[in-house]
């Protein structure tokens, strides 16, 4: 039953930071300017919030991966995924900064990192966790 109601709260959690995700860049759009062309001290704390909303997800991840299978090794590739799109979007914004420009490449570095500050990555991991545990226990 606590494990039942621990889920829970984490699933009110991630809605709840769902909602706040979206009225903080909303605002700070508002405030600033939307795309790579935004301008003020706001800007720069689009980026730290991005990567402070995609922690917290990650952290929500591990969370829900943890108490549904009580594994570390899900925990670990939850990590794995999220630094892999880091990675991509760093990668998009080279390639885009060197060979055409960075508001060209802004709209796909937007979307990857769109993934990593949503449930997206909990929503697949968790069937696929799933998945993973029935085919290891029928090979038993």
């Amino acid at each position: 039953m606590r494990k039942k109601i621990l889920i829970f709260g984490l699933i009110a959690l991630t809605i709840t930071l769902g909602f706040l995700r979206e009225y903080i860049f909303v605002s700070v759009n508002m405030e600033t300017g939307q795309g790579p062309s935004g301008s003020g001290d706001l800007f720069i704390w689009k980026w730290v919030l991005t990567f402070a909303f995609s922690i917290a997800y990650l952290t929500l991840s591990g969370c829900f991966l943890y108490f549904i299978f009580s594994s570390v090794k899900y925990i670990r590739l939850a990590i794995l995924i999220y630094a892999l799109l880091f990675f991509i979007s760093f990668l998009v914004a080279l390639i885009g900064y060197l060979f055409y420009s960075f508001s060209d490449a802004y709209p796909y570095i937007r979307k990857v990192l769109g993934v990593a500050q949503s449930p997206i990555i909990t929503m697949i991991l968790i069937p696929a966790c799933f998945l993973n545990e029935l085919t290891h226990s029928s090979k038993r």
